[in-house]
């Protein structure tokens, strides 16, 4: 693992050496559009299988470079290694999953997707990263749990968001030490899901989502500390202490999209003067100038 680490850092610093001289002579970035390109991820495996290695001139020691093969799916060499890393991260998908290329830069990368998940194929290193589900976004999703980039995260409705900020606190659930449970923390991860939030009106649907699934449920405290009186306080304050330090972000939040809205959406009265509701989203005054909860979104409801 350390040594291949090393090989890609003294990678990236060649690249870095040369000026990147030859990958910009190459870079010739094909958007697919609305006639993007689909094919089975079984094809691009067969390809990966049979395909005899390339040679290519990456600019720096070929010894630094990954073996790749020319592929007439993505149209441009792909790593061995990146194939398989692609391939285990959709192995519940399956070999008949359907992949679509988005597009594709020549000697560096190439987006898929694969029903609402987008993929970078580091076409100069064995690897993939998870993308933003935003299309054309660039960024990477902040992990697999929470399936959008902070920028892209208030464009998902209040369902998306209880539903991501469940998979988090399941996700966080296993790890919790809950012998020290004035360590016990949502991180930050959870701010970005409770800025998001506030947009929507839904801080205490997202945040109950999350702390129940993370800590429990309050009713279920006893069951789970075996009757231990001690140990079901101790979370009960520490459940409690979360709940308020996320109120405090979601507060901030509302302060700051206040400090742009100078006056309500639907009925026009100032709001520097309303007091703040987190039930309803910052641009209004209160739930009848409200939107609908099922069409509160800033952008079409997320298929997420």
């Amino acid at each position: 693992m350390t040594r291949d680490k090393k090989r890609k850092a003294e990678a990236r610093a060649a690249q870095q050496a040369t000026g990147r001289r030859h990958l910009q002579a190459a870079r010739t970035v094909a958007q697919a559009g609305s006639a993007a390109r689909t094919f089975p991820l079984k094809g691009l495996l067969a390809e990966c299988a049979t395909l005899p290695p390339a040679a290519v001139d990456w600019g720096y020691p070929e010894d630094l470079a990954p073996a790749v093969f020319e592929s007439a799916l993505l149209k441009a060499v792909v790593p061995y290694g990146t194939v398989l890393e692609l391939a285990g991260m959709l192995a519940q998908e399956g070999t008949d999953a359907q992949l679509s290329l988005e597009s594709v830069s020549p000697l560096e990368s190439a987006v898929v997707s694969c029903h609402r998940r987008r993929l970078e194929l580091v076409l100069s290193q064995d690897r993939v990263y998870e993308l933003c589900q935003s299309p054309g976004c660039p960024s990477q999703s902040t992990n697999p749990a929470i399936v959008r980039c902070p920028e892209h995260l208030a464009d998902c409705d209040a369902n998306a968001l209880a539903a991501m900020a469940a998979e988090w606190g399941y996700a966080l659930h296993d790890d919790l030490d809950r012998d020290n449970p004035s360590l016990l923390r949502v991180g930050p991860e959870a701010d970005l899901l409770i800025r998001a939030a506030v947009a929507h009106g839904a801080f205490e649907a997202v945040c109950t989502s999350l702390l129940d699934a993370c800590f429990e449920a309050p009713e279920l405290l006893e069951e789970i500390c075996y009757g231990d009186e001690t140990q079901v306080v101790d979370m009960r304050y520490a459940i409690d202490r979360e709940r308020i330090r996320l109120r405090h972000v979601a507060v901030a939040e509302m302060r700051r999209i206040r400090e742009t809205a100078d006056a309500c959406r639907a009925c026009g009265k100032p709001l520097f003067h309303v007091p703040f509701n987190l039930t309803v989203p910052p641009w209004y005054c209160s739930t009848d100038c409200a939107p609908a909860p099922s069409s509160r979104s800033l952008v079409p409801t997320s298929s997420w």
